[in-house]
C-alpha cells in the first residue's frame, strides 16, 4: 500500500500540514532537523506524491502533450527526444499523441489533451494543413478559442500568429544548392515537400536565391512538388531524370532515399552521374548506400527548445508571441561530385 503524508506525520510525530509544507518546500518557520527528519522518513517509505492530490492544489498537472505529424518518420522521433528530454529536465511528463498528416487527427489530439487536463502543448501540423481551406479553417479555430497553452513545432499555419520553433529553412535551402552550384553544377533538380507547406517554400526559396546570384535562369519544369516520403523522392526522380539534370536537391532524407531507389533502377551512379543533397541529417542520412550530403536541422535542439518556450509560456500566458528560429548546417558526405561529362546524359 503507497504510504501517504499521514504515515509520515504519524512516525515523524509532527501533523499531516506540517509534513505537507515540507515536502512542497513551504517550510520557512519549520525547523532545519524537523525537516531532515521528515524528509529522511519520507525516503525511507518510498513516498510518492500523489499527483491527482497535487494537480487539484497547484491546479496544474505537470504533465505537457506533443502532438508530432508522423511517428514513422525519423526526423520527427529524434525531434520529440529534445521534447521529452527537457520536459524531465522540468519534472513534467509527457503525453505523445501521432496526428498521421491528417488534420482531423489533429483536432481530435488536441480535444483528447485538453480532456486530460494537460499544462499545455506543442503541435506539428500536418504537412498540407495550408492546402484545404476547409480542414485549414478546423484548424484555425480550434486554436484561436484554445485556452491551454500551445507551441507550434517546424510548420507554421496561415493567420495563426503564435509562438512557432524551427529552422531557418531559406538557409537551408541556400546552403544545399550553393553546394551544388560550387561543385559546378546548372541543372539542378528540386523535390519538393508540398508547397502550400511554409517550410517547403522557404527552401525553394533558397534555392532561387542562389540561381539567381550566380546568374542562372530559373526553370519551374526542374521542380517537382512532392511531399516529404520516400515515394515522392521516387516519382520525382524518375520525372527529372530525362530533363539532363546532373544534380538534385531533395527536401527531406525521405525523399532522398526514393532518389537513390530510382537511381539504382536506371543505372545511375549516385555521385559518378548524379549529386544528391537531401534535408533533415536524420539518423538514416549516413546509412543511405552512398552516405547522403544533407541539412542538417538542430533536431533536438528545436524539440528541447520548443518545450522551453511553452514551460515559460505556461508560467506567463500575457508573455508575447515570438518566433524562434535556429540555423541548419551543411553535411558533406559521399553523395555529391563535379558534374558528369557533358556528353554523358542521364537516360531513364
Amino acid at each position: 500500500m503507497a504510504c501517504t503524508i499521514r504515515d509520515i506525520a504519524q512516525a515523524a510525530g509532527v501533523s499531516a500540514s506540517t509534513v505537507s509544507l515540507v515536502l512542497r518546500g513551504k517550510e520557512n518557520r519549520i525547523s532545519q532537523e524537523t525537516k531532515q527528519r521528515i524528509q529522511k522518513i519520507a525516503r525511507q517509505m518510498n513516498y510518492v506524491p500523489n499527483q491527482v492530490a497535487v494537480s487539484l492544489v497547484t491546479k496544474k498537472t505537470h504533465t505537457i502533450g506533443l502532438i508530432y505529424s508522423n511517428m514513422l518518420n525519423p526526423f520527427y522521433v529524434e525531434m520529440a527526444v529534445g521534447v521529452e528530454r527537457n520536459a524531465q529536465l522540468h519534472n513534467y511528463s509527457l503525453l505523445i499523441c501521432n496526428c498521421d498528416e491528417q488534420v482531423q487527427q489533429c483536432t481530435k489530439n488536441i480535444d483528447l489533451l485538453e480532456s486530460r487536463r494537460i499544462d499545455g502543448f506543442i503541435v506539428q501540423p500536418p504537412e498540407t494543413i495550408n492546402t484545404g481551406e476547409e480542414e485549414l479553417h478546423i484548424l484555425q479555430k480550434k486554436l484561436n478559442t484554445c485556452s491551454t497553452p500551445y507551441v507550434i513545432l517546424d510548420r507554421a499555419i496561415h493567420d495563426i500568429f503564435h509562438d512557432y520553433v524551427a529552422a531557418d529553412h531559406q538557409l537551408g535551402g541556400y546552403l544545399a544548392t550553393d553546394h551544388l552550384v560550387r561543385l559546378g553544377h546548372t541543372r539542378i533538380g528540386c523535390i519538393t515537400g508540398s508547397l502550400s507547406d511554409y517550410g517547403s517554400r522557404k527552401r525553394l526559396a533558397g534555392y532561387r536565391e542562389v540561381l539567381s546570384m550566380h546568374g542562372i535562369p530559373y526553370d519551374p519544369d526542374l521542380v517537382y512538388e512532392g511531399l516529404y516520403q520516400m515515394e515522392s523522392g521516387y516519382r520525382g526522380a524518375m520525372d527529372l531524370f530525362p530533363k539532363n539534370i546532373t544534380a538534385i536537391f531533395a527536401f527531406s532524407d525521405q525523399i532522398a532515399l526514393g532518389v537513390e531507389r530510382a537511381a539504382a533502377e536506371c543505372g545511375i551512379s549516385i555521385p559518378l552521374d548524379l549529386s544528391l543533397v537531401g534535408y533533415d541529417d536524420s539518423s538514416i542520412a549516413p546509412l543511405c548506400s552512398v552516405p547522403l550530403t544533407t541539412i542538417r536541422q538542430p533536431t533536438e535542439l528545436l524539440g528541447r527548445r520548443a518545450c522551453e518556450v511553452l514551460l515559460d509560456r505556461i508560467e506567463d500566458p500575457s508573455r508575447a508571441h515570438n518566433d524562434y528560429i535556429y540555423p541548419p548546417v551543411l553535411i558533406q558526405r559521399s553523395s555529391c561530385s563535379l558534374p558528369r561529362p557533358a556528353e554523358k546524359q542521364i537516360v531513364s
